[in-house]
């Protein structure tokens, strides 16, 4: 069976979803696109829960003020699709994650990033969920798994900002992952989000019949 190529999952992608995507947002769904498809066509990819979290993080924050909204969910279904995940299945994975984060894994997993010295236990499911990331051989990393990590923590310290870096440098640790490549995509997504933040009050000044300002430019997202 051949490797689907780039311009393959873009077609795919248009087929089912064949309605305009408003100009600021098209960059970032066919880069969020792309990134996806470098990672599925390379050798190493394995599918994971953190990588669902991130994905359906990723695009809900990115895509959050777009409208009209009932196109937004066809955007999601289109994406997936195209490269070949059940929606539902992506999202149920994602929850699920952050379900145990919020619920009854929380007191563990706090207790846990306090002493990070020791062992994830594989009675706690969050921390069972996490630790079959190293199982051999261990998935690709990429910085949508990144972005899963940093939702964990953010759902696990949901009252504690000023740890999060850390608790996801701890994280990344114990997941044999590098904590500076981490915070680099980190860094990369908390960047493309200010810039999206800015593009959409240019467009608001622009509906509102306010000066047009020069638009900012979407920074490219290199696939990890």
């Amino acid at each position: 069976m051949s490797v689907p190529t780039v311009a393959d999952t873009k077609r795919a992608f248009y087929q089912y979803h064949p309605r305009p995507i408003r100009s600021v947002y098209q960059r970032v769904v066919e880069e969020l696109l792309v990134e996806m498809h470098l990672l599925q066509v390379n050798v190493a990819y394995r599918y994971h829960p953190l990588y669902a979290l991130g994905v359906v993080t990723s695009f809900d924050t990115l895509m959050m003020n777009y409208t009209p909204v009932a196109h937004r969910d066809s955007i999601f279904q289109a994406l997936c699709r195209a490269l070949h995940h059940d929606p539902q299945n992506l999202r149920a994975d994602a929850e699920r994650l952050k379900s145990l984060a919020q619920g009854e894994s929380r007191a563990a997993m706090q207790a846990w990033l306090a002493q990070p010295d020791a062992p994830l236990s594989a009675t706690d499911p969050l921390q069972a969920e996490l630790q079959s990331w190293c199982t051999s051989p261990p998935p690709k990393y990429s910085r949508l798994v990144g972005i899963g990590l940093l939702t964990v923590v953010q759902t696990v310290l949901a009252d504690a900002e000023a740890q999060w870096p850390a608790a996801v440098q701890t994280l990344a640790k114990a997941l044999n992952l590098n904590p500076e490549k981490v915070e680099r995509d980190l860094d990369l997504y908390r960047s493309t989000l200010e810039r999206l933040n800015q593009a959409q009050a240019v467009l608001a000044d622009i509906l509102k019949g306010g000066k047009a300002k020069a638009s900012p430019i979407l920074p490219e997202v290199p696939a990890s």
